[in-house]
């Protein structure tokens, strides 16, 4: 985690903002649990401290990132403010990431929002970050207002992203692009050749003793595609960080591990969707998509879409959404085929061959497309 030089002491008054420290987590939390009972324009409510069990670990964590910073401005020793950003932990998507930030009202008009902010852009132009994204409630114009003065620009609505109070919330996605402004330039995806039409596949949850199949399966996509935020450095897990991963999916009832298989037990497939374990975020998942070159085109992906839809209905999902990378047309088409829609063009969401590429992000809220 990068590191402010020294404090950074906020003229005409005592607050002092500094780097975060693992010593600093209990603290945090502290204030994290007081502020949400002041607004509610966070993603977390009052009563899920448990969210925030892991702080320190979360805080060390960061420490061990070269692209995220955190910050906290204290009066006295109390903290009255906070800031997070955190880069894309992929090669491509290093040079993104998102922010959060937070000020006590008791401490509203003393600048400090605006003191948080000017330090985080100010590493991030000396850090190599070329985008800072961020999402905020369409109605929070105070804070739309302060983006804007630092040059944000809106590049979409997420709708539906939070439910409050049994009311839900939509959000503004929000970009600032730092540096030079590198030329999109459109991809010449390598043809492959297609397999014949496959019968039977079966399509059934992961389990651990899928680890190595699945990895050998996403590090040969990454290899083909380059519409993945993973690169030729492949997914760079072991066997058994995998199975860790594919127990955690199989003991929750938030998480669907989809894995298409060929009846020779060749994956060919896969699909990963996780919805929001805080009470604003519970009725929306995210999910993500690969199917093996040669077998595109027979309905794979259709297939497991279909199922992820009925496993999301049955968990009360009302939201799903995705991004994809702006080029992957056939991809688009087929998520349009389902009801999904562009909610946001997300700029620089990648860097590759020297180029910034776009991402969409879409959605398919259950409310507004007909029954599967």
């Amino acid at each position: 985690m990068a590191t402010l030089e020294g404090e950074i002491h906020l003229e005409g008054t005592d607050i002092v903002i500094r780097s975060v420290l693992p010593d600093d987590a209990d603290a945090l939390v502290s204030y994290l649990m007081r502020i949400t009972s002041q607004s509610d324009n966070l993603t977390f409510e009052s009563d899920e401290s448990a969210l925030f069990a892991d702080e320190r670990l979360f805080i060390e964590t960061l420490e061990a990132s070269e692209n995220a910073l955190a910050l906290i401005a204290l009066q006295g020793d109390q903290i009255v403010g906070s800031i997070t950003f955190m880069g894309g932990k992929r090669p491509k998507c290093a040079h993104a990431g998102e922010f959060g930030i937070s000020v006590d009202r008791q401490w509203w008009g003393k600048g400090i929002a605006h003191a948080l902010m000017k330090a985080m852009i100010g590493w991030a132009r000396g850090a190599s970050i070329a985008k800072i994204d961020l999402e905020v409630r369409t109605d929070n114009h105070r804070a739309i207002a302060l983006y804007h003065d630092f040059g944000f620009v809106e590049e979409g609505v997420i709708r539906e992203a939070l439910v409050i109070e049994g009311r839900t919330v939509d959000l503004m996605h929000m970009g600032l692009r730092i540096g030079d402004d590198l030329s999109a330039r459109p991809f010449t995806v390598s043809s492959v050749p297609r397999s014949s039409p496959v019968r039977p596949v079966t399509i059934r949850e992961a389990q651990p003793s899928d680890a190595e199949a699945i990895l050998s399966l996403v590090d040969r996509i990454a290899r083909e595609t380059p519409f993945l935020e993973i690169g030729s450095e492949g997914i760079g897990l072991s066997v058994v960080e995998e199975q860790a991963i594919l127990s955690r999916f199989a003991s929750s009832d938030r998480m669907l591990y989809l894995v298409a298989f060929l009846a020779s037990g060749e994956p060919i497939g896969l699909l990963t969707c996780t919805a929001g374990e805080r009470k604003r975020l519970r009725h929306s998942c995210q999910f993500s998509l690969m199917v093996d070159a040669p077998w595109r085109g027979n309905g794979i992906g259709s297939a497991l879409i279909q199922r992820m839809l009925l496993w999301a209905q049955r968990s009360n999902i009302r939201r799903i959404g995705l991004h994809v990378h702006a080029q992957n047309h056939t991809a688009i088409a087929l998520y349009r085929r389902f009801g999904f829609v562009t909610e946001a063009v997300i700029s620089r969401a990648f860097l590759q061959h020297g180029s910034y590429q776009e991402a969409l992000a879409m959605a398919l809220l259950f409310d507004h497309k007909k029954p599967v």
